[in-house]
């Protein structure tokens, strides 16, 4: 990825913070912050076990935050308690863990925006969770011979996502002091291979400065009237597509006569159909059917490594079936999903299980239905990445 595009990216993602928050970027809403991290890397799977012999580093980062306040009188800030939200960059010194050989980690630094929201709000205290969304570069990745044991980083350019409980003191009206556990997901979404990730436990603490004079609990204005939204049952329609490079098929490779080459990155394409039922401005519930096209290498991977063929098969296509949560602000949506495969045959040798999970986000160019634009990142096992997926689709 060129320069152009990692600042394009950049762009997009310092304007739809503001975007989303729809405040006024002045002195009344902005704060600064400052924190730093102890970050521990999990390795429930024993995976890092050939690489590392430790597990923990620092991280710091600085903050820019728009506050939403109750004297500004919306229907979506009173329903979320009033929520804060930004742009931050960190740097993570990963580079600086015990390894046991040439191979190694590099430092990370990640751009991203973030939200936070208010289960507790009186007047000099807040709590509740955050979430992270952002882009990540790093110049340590694997390489064959150079860094060999590196299997968790394969492109310099990686999709950075969070969350965690965050808590926050204010000690006089501009300071405040924070507090918090989070949990951070690195990837490319296997659009490179190797990339199994790296997930990441952290406990920090930080400051935050208010440029205006401020108070957890100022008095809100009269409740403002409900917004205008798309009631009831709606439906979805839409396609979506993304780049997908398979361990297993690297794995081939590393046998094969020229082990030096990556995975190729294959295009899969999505269509999708979704009835949801949005019983309120800030919630939908729904069910998917969607159908994968997805261009593979299985029977040539499954004759290097074990010599035969699948008796059952192979397929470029795949069905699947899925619940999905919605939680809407204002015209940006976010999602959760579990589902199921109805249909694969993906050979002896791959690793996609019967069942997967999506997070994901889209932005309605109109409120009451129309054209949306979306991004998700399917996984499976909940920490295997799988793709990251743009999408465009219509609401009505």
């Amino acid at each position: 990825m060129d320069k152009t595009r990692i600042l394009t990216l950049a762009f997009c993602l310092l304007a739809g913070a503001f975007r989303v928050s729809a405040q006024k970027i002045d002195k009344e809403h902005l704060s600064i912050g400052f924190r730093g991290r102890y970050s521990h890397i999990l390795d429930g799977h024993n995976i890092y076990s050939d690489l590392i012999d430790s597990h923990n580093y620092a991280i710091f980062d600085a903050t820019v935050g728009l506050t939403t306040r109750p004297e500004d009188g919306g229907w979506y800030e009173r329903a979320f308690n009033y929520p804060t939200f930004g742009i931050g960059l960190s740097y993570a010194r990963m580079g600086t863990l015990d390894f046991k050989d040439a191979s190694r980690l590099g430092d990370i630094v990640n751009l991203y925006t973030w939200a936070e929201f208010n289960l507790i709000r009186t007047k000099h205290f807040r709590a509740g969770p955050l979430l992270e969304l952002g882009l990540a570069f790093t110049g340590q990745t694997y390489d064959y011979y150079q860094n060999p044991k590196n299997r968790f980083i394969g492109s310099k350019v990686l999709a950075v996502f969070g969350t965690g409980l965050q808590a926050e003191w204010l000690f006089s009206p501009h300071w405040a002091l924070q507090a918090g556990l989070y949990l951070t997901h690195h990837s490319n979404g296997m659009t490179r291979s190797p990339n199994l990730g790296i997930n990441e436990l952290s406990v920090g603490m930080g400051v935050r400065h208010y440029l205006a004079s401020t108070s957890f609990s100022a008095k809100p204005k009269d409740a403002p009237e409900k917004p205008e939204y798309l009631k009831g049952i709606h439906w979805n329609v839409f396609a979506a597509g993304g780049v997908h490079s398979c361990p297993v098929e690297l794995d081939g490779i590393l046998v094969s006569d020229n082990p030096a080459r990556l995975a190729p990155a294959r295009f899969h394409g999505v269509t999708g159909l979704e009835a949801v039922w949005r019983y309120t401005p800030i919630f939908g519930t729904g069910i998917g059917l969607q159908a994968d096209y997805v261009p593979n290498n299985y029977r040539e991977t499954d004759l290097l490594l074990t010599g035969k063929e699948d008796p059952d098969g192979y397929s470029p296509f795949r069905l699947a079936l899925y619940l999905k949560q919605e939680f809407w602000y204002r015209r940006l949506s976010v999602h959760i999903a579990g589902g199921v495969y109805l249909f694969k045959r993906c050979g002896l040798t791959e690793d996609i299980t019967s069942t997967f999970e999506k997070i994901g986000l889209r932005y309605h160019f109109r409120q009451q239905g129309g054209l949306f634009a979306g991004l998700d990142l399917r996984a499976h096992q909940f920490d295997r990445s799988y793709a990251l997926e743009w999408s465009l689709g219509y609401s009505f």
